[in-house]
C-alpha cells in the first residue's frame, strides 16, 4: 500500500518553516509533520555555490517527511525565489 501519490518533492535544505496548522510526530528515524487543513510549507535550499532559493508549497492534511536535512513533500511547488525568504514573528 503506498504511502502518498501524486506529484511529490524532495529537498536538501537549509532552513524550513511550517506555516498554519501542523502537527508534528516522530518515527523511528524521521520526524513527521501533518498538514491539518491546508497549510504552507516554505524551503530554502542551497546550491553548490552557495546561493540560497525559496520554495513555498501548500499542503493539505497530508504528511511532510523530515530525515536529516532532507524534507519530503507530497506536492510541486507553487514558486520559487532566490534568497531566503523564512521570516521571524515579532512579539506579540
Amino acid at each position: 500500500m503506498p504511502l502518498a501519490t501524486g506529484p511529490q518533492t524532495v529537498l536538501v535544505f537549509k532552513h524550513i518553516q511550517f506555516l498554519g496548522n501542523w502537527t508534528r510526530w516522530s518515527g523511528v528515524s524521521l520526524i513527521g509533520y501533518t498538514a491539518n487543513r491546508s497549510a504552507q510549507l516554505l524551503v530554502v535550499a542551497e546550491d553548490e555555490t552557495g546561493a540560497k532559493t525559496t520554495y513555498w508549497f501548500k499542503v493539505t492534511n497530508q504528511d511532510v517527511w523530515v530525515i536529516e536535512d532532507v524534507a519530503h513533500i507530497p506536492a510541486i511547488c507553487l514558486r520559487s525565489v532566490p534568497g531566503d525568504h523564512t521570516k521571524c514573528r515579532g512579539a506579540d
